[in-house]
């Protein structure tokens, strides 16, 4: 069997199960985030345990005690083939970008930086507050995707994003923006947002 093509496959497949969180980190803006939130989400369990299984048979293949053949020249037998010996760092670096991808969900809200907010629009006092439930959220990473893009929305001061509860705090300039265009921000990038209350002033 293939070691390369089974280092390479679970590589794929881990990449795959990630695409919850980083389809909309990396392709929102392509519009292509809420098709793979949709997809995916329900999906990652098989294909983290597809690339469990790829790399276990990747690394047995490699590394198994290989069977006595009388392919020996006199009392020593030929060593590994160089192909063999260039699978196995291959196949430790796909091991270790599995690890990556797998555990993205818990560490990818950390690589999202949060957008610098316009000084008129922090110091406003005309600044309204809406609370938004976000669904499609399915982890930290997520969270951070939708306080990033709700940051870049012109007129917004502040934006704290719950993943547990799936709630979105909002305060804005509603002289810059409206409810509305928070909603569609968000449903931008493959989540769903809906007002849970009307909006009321600071």
């Amino acid at each position: 069997m293939n070691e390369k093509f089974l280092a390479l496959g679970s590589t794929g497949a881990a990449f795959l199960a990630s695409l919850c969180c980083l389809g909309p980190l990396v392709l929102g803006g392509l519009g292509l985030g809420g098709v793979l939130v949709a997809t995916f989400t329900p999906l990652r369990p098989y294909f983290l345990a597809v690339s469990g299984v790829l790399l276990a048979l990747g690394f047995y293949f490699v590394y198994r005690k290989p069977k006595a053949t009388q392919a020996c020249e006199g009392e020593v037998c030929a060593p590994d083939s160089r192909a063999r010996r260039a699978t196995k760092p291959l196949l430790w670096l796909a091991t270790l970008a599995v690890l990556a991808l797998a555990f993205f969900p818990s560490y990818g809200a950390k690589l999202v930086r949060t957008p610098p907010v316009d000084a008129a629009t922090a110091q406003s006092a005309q600044l309204e507050t809406v609370k938004l439930r976000i669904g499609g959220m399915t982890c930290e990473a997520c969270a951070g995707v939708v306080k990033y893009t709700l940051y870049e929305t012109p007129g917004v001061a502040e934006a704290e994003v719950d993943y547990p509860s799936g709630w979105a705090t909002v305060k804005y300039d509603p002289t810059q923006t409206d409810t509305a265009k928070l909603v569609e921000a968000v449903n931008a990038t493959g989540y769903r947002a809906e007002i849970a209350g009307s909006s009321v002033r600071d």
